[in-house]
């Protein structure tokens, strides 16, 4: 019986654990490059790193405990980045069409 506590005191511990650092910041963001001169394996590799970064902050959005005005500016400042990318990506398209 002690040993069957034991075990699920640690894969609780280790479920909450887990949880907590499921629930960060995605870090830096991921740096734009420029569409006048960029080739198309970077701009996929620049959307690729963006979709990552706004899928983690997204999913740190979700499950921080922010107040209403801090959740709606981190919001918004994910939108922005997410609209200045789309920028450079029409600019890159109209480069290469």
């Amino acid at each position: 019986m002690k040993k069957l506590v034991l075990t699920c005191i640690f894969y609780c511990g280790t479920a909450l654990t887990s949880f907590a650092l499921a629930c960060e910041p995605a870090g830096e963001k991921p740096e734009f490059p420029d569409p006048n001169t960029a080739e198309t394996p970077q701009m996929v590799m620049a959307n690729n790193a963006v979709r990552e970064y706004v899928a983690a902050q997204t999913e740190y959005l979700n499950c921080a405990r922010l107040n209403a005005a801090q959740h709606r500016r981190e919001v918004r400042e994910l939108e922005e980045f997410a609209e200045e990318f789309n920028e450079i990506i029409r600019a890159f398209r109209a480069r290469n069409s």
